[in-house]
């Protein structure tokens, strides 16, 4: 399966005992600089949504995260990969036991996945997940500036978001509420940035790099009118025993 993103070094993919599942070994923290803005921005918003639940140690599923770039912002997580293109694993079924992770995150994934097959996932996501689930995607305000994008570029990642459509997020947050998490969806980053910034990517490669560089230095935190992501960060629900004491930690 080919992926129109390049992997980033520095990160060390390591096989562990259940297969289609990887550990994520950071050998160069710094590897951060090297991402694209926008995935640079996503992968520490992200990161920094999931912070005040791993002030303990914190074990981590990155569904369909690629290459485990994540792993570049959370250094004090035990970091797990899961991912078609790189460990051929399957997020519609993780060959898990139920509450295997502290927290699933699957960043920019769920429009990735066919429309009839979300709610598998994210069933799949709440069940391997004890405590959080942290989702984030390409919310529908954006769908004018990725049919543009689709049309000037023809990549085949936004292919899938024009095509696919872009995930509901009350949609997402009543599914996820029907396994027992509860939570909210939040928009950022800016749509102005990414379209330039993208759009350089994609036709003027060798341009790329020094552009990103600049982004993240300067407009990492740029605010929005109109948001091109959701960030949907979900807790699982305390039950009446856990309230009292008997908690499944």
């Amino acid at each position: 399966m080919q992926v129109p993103i390049k992997l980033i070094e520095g990160i060390e993919l390591a096989p562990t005992e259940i297969p289609g599942i990887s550990k994520v070994i950071v050998r160069n923290p710094d590897a951060r600089k090297d991402l694209s803005w926008d995935r640079f921005v996503r992968l520490k918003t992200a990161a920094a949504a999931a912070a005040p639940a791993a002030t303990k140690p914190h074990s981590v599923l990155d569904a369909g995260g690629y290459d485990g770039a994540l792993g570049l912002f959370m250094p004090k997580a035990t970091l797990d990969l899961i991912d078609p293109a790189t460990t051929g694993g399957c997020v519609l079924n993780i060959p898990v036991v139920d509450g295997a992770y502290d927290s699933v995150m699957a960043i920019d994934v769920l429009e990735h996945i066919e429309p009839k097959d979300r709610a598998q996932a994210l069933r799949e996501f709440a069940r391997v997940a004890r405590k959080t689930v942290i989702l984030n995607y390409p919310c529908r305000e954006s769908q004018s500036a990725q049919e543009l994008m689709l049309r000037l570029t023809n990549n085949q990642l936004v292919k899938e978001h024009v095509q696919w459509e872009l995930p509901d997020s009350n949609w997402v947050l009543k599914e996820l509420a029907n396994h027992g998490f509860h939570g909210t969806a939040r928009g950022y980053a800016s749509i102005a940035i990414w379209l330039g910034q993208y759009l350089t990517q994609n036709l003027i490669p060798e341009a790329a790099k020094p552009l990103n560089a600049h982004l993240i230095e300067n407009h990492a935190e740029e605010p929005s009118s109109v948001p091109l992501y959701h960030l949907v960060v979900c807790e699982r629900k305390v039950t009446t025993s856990e309230k009292n004491g008997a908690s499944t930690d």
